[in-house]
């Protein structure tokens, strides 16, 4: 009796092993080249495999090839023909297998795809059903399957995306049932990517949360612990990384944002790049910005690759802004106004980048020289030599009101990252004083910056004051980013 038992549990466990791993070599491979964006490649295995097996594994790691497609050339030509295949995609999905844990989730990734797709284009209303739809599938899937790694991580993400959602439309995401925060989604995908089940059983998920954790990282989560977390895992997974531009992206993105410049440039310029792979020109736009940063003569040139081969409308009027600066700091004033003119007429305004530029084109009126290099310099993390060039300045040197507004903020924030904490709080204080009023950004990301500090220093009360002067302050210029930090903020502290 009890050896019949163990071998019934014995083939019960075997059974739960491979559903959840049962994507053959062949699938496994191919899911990799798909992440590399080595489609190509990807296809002529899935079309293999194709052959040899019916389930719905294949169809939906062909969906996947066309979701990358369309999310990284935000052609929209691409985008109408992979719309009218649709139909057939998730007819496929849902004839597939349905004691797989693969069955509820590949659909529901389908529709999340789609969602993320539909945002690059506008069609919020659409995207906002389907990731509904993607959410409760995930849902069902796990109370299904509740080890099936691929469904938590999805989860994860979804947690992220529903704790960020603005407190005004809160009650949306309570009337639709759903349910999750930030800290949970971030905690699922580290535990998910340190996992070494992850390696063993599933070894494209890793990539996968990879990329989601570096996004997320830093633009919802002020916690050090995060950031020193994700940056590990990028150096563990550092050759894993260089196989794949998704992920040089990733990396590059993670390490220009903590003004680690010269990182980010190494990743850049050693990408894996040739026919092989699908064209990713949004990583000659962010070389043309590492260059930049660092006042290189040849930073141009990769803002003009970008504009001239990219069929999207995001980043472009940022990189004719970049050109233009490019042309201000070689004292070129009408080549400035001439790309000012390009930012007036071409790409969209969708990403506050765009915005800002746009806004500086119709303004009429150029950055201050000296402000504009020690910006640059400070994106870059050469803050050094940023606030050498600051020192030799006063705010008298500056009539413009803006000017000597950024010419403070711009000391704040060279205080803040150089580690002189006190100098920083008093001089973001005198930012919000003398801003508070004004149009521009520095005012609210003071206060953002404030209530980072007063929360590594545990002083909740504080930290919850400055979040809320950030929301509270009224301004144009990358309002989305900066309000979305100082909810993850807020949300955080709730958490405590």
């Amino acid at each position: 009796m009890n050896k019949t038992i163990l071998a019934l549990l014995f083939l019960f466990l075997f059974q739960i092993s491979r559903a959840g791993n049962e994507l053959t070599p062949g699938q496994v491979k191919a899911y990799d080249l798909v992440l590399q964006l080595r489609f190509d490649d990807a296809r002529k295995l899935l079309d293999k495999e194709g052959k040899a097996t019916e389930d719905h594994i294949v169809p939906y790691l062909e969906h996947y090839i066309q979701f990358l497609s369309i999310f990284i050339s935000e052609d929209e030509k691409v985008f109408k023909s992979c719309s009218a295949g649709k139909e057939t995609t998730i007819r496929q999905l849902e004839a597939g297998n349905a004691g797989s844990p693969w069955h509820l989730y590949s659909q529901a990734m389908f529709n999340m795809q789609w969602a993320f797709a539909r945002m690059k284009f506008g069609e919020y209303t659409t995207a906002a059903v389907e990731m509904n739809r993607a959410y409760h599938l995930l849902v069902r899937n796990r109370d299904l399957y509740p080890g099936f790694t691929p469904n938590r991580a999805a989860l994860g993400l979804m947690k992220v995306l529903i704790g960020s959602v603005p407190d005004n439309y809160q009650w949306i995401a309570r009337l639709l049932a759903l349910r999750g925060s930030v800290s949970e989604g971030i905690n699922d995908l580290k535990q998910i990517t340190e996992a070494a089940s992850t390696d063993a059983n599933y070894p494209f998920l890793k990539a996968e949360t990879l990329f989601m954790l570096t996004f997320i990282t830093f633009n919802l989560s002020g916690a050090e612990t995060d950031r020193a977390i994700t940056g590990r895992l990028i150096e563990l997974n550092h050759e894993m990384i260089q196989r794949s531009p998704l992920l040089v992206y990733a990396a590059a993105v993670f390490h220009m944002h903590y003004g680690e410049n010269e990182t980010a440039l190494d990743y850049l310029e050693k990408r894996p790049a040739g026919a092989a792979y699908y064209p990713f020109h949004y990583l000659d736009y962010l070389t043309g910005l590492a260059k930049l940063n660092r006042l290189d003569e040849d930073a141009g040139i990769w803002f003009l690759r970008y504009v001239n081969a990219y069929k999207g409308g995001s980043f472009i009027k940022s990189a004719y802004q970049r050109l233009g600066w490019i042309a201000l700091l070689r004292g070129d004033n009408e080549g400035y106004h001439q790309y000012m003119f390009r930012v007036r007429h071409a790409g969209r305004t969708l990403i506050d980048g765009d915005k800002q530029a746009l806004a500086e084109a119709e303004s009429g009126r150029s950055p201050d020289v000296r402000l504009l290099r020690a910006g640059l310099l400070f994106d870059g993390g050469y803050y050094k030599q940023a606030g050498d060039m600051l020192s030799l300045l006063t705010p008298d040197d500056f009539t413009d009101p803006k000017d000597k507004l950024e010419y403070i903020y711009r000391k704040a924030r060279i205080y803040h990252l150089m580690g002189q904490e006190p100098m920083a709080i008093s001089t973001y204080r005198q930012v919000i004083d003398a801003g508070v009023n004004g149009p521009w950004y520095f005012a609210a990301n003071s206060a953002l910056n404030l209530g980072l500090i007063y929360e590594q220093k545990g002083d909740l009360r504080q930290a919850e004051y400055y979040y809320r002067k950030c929301l509270a302050l009224k301004y144009s210029e990358y309002k989305s980013s900066i309000s979305q930090k100082a909810r993850a903020g807020l949300n955080r502290l709730e958490k405590r």
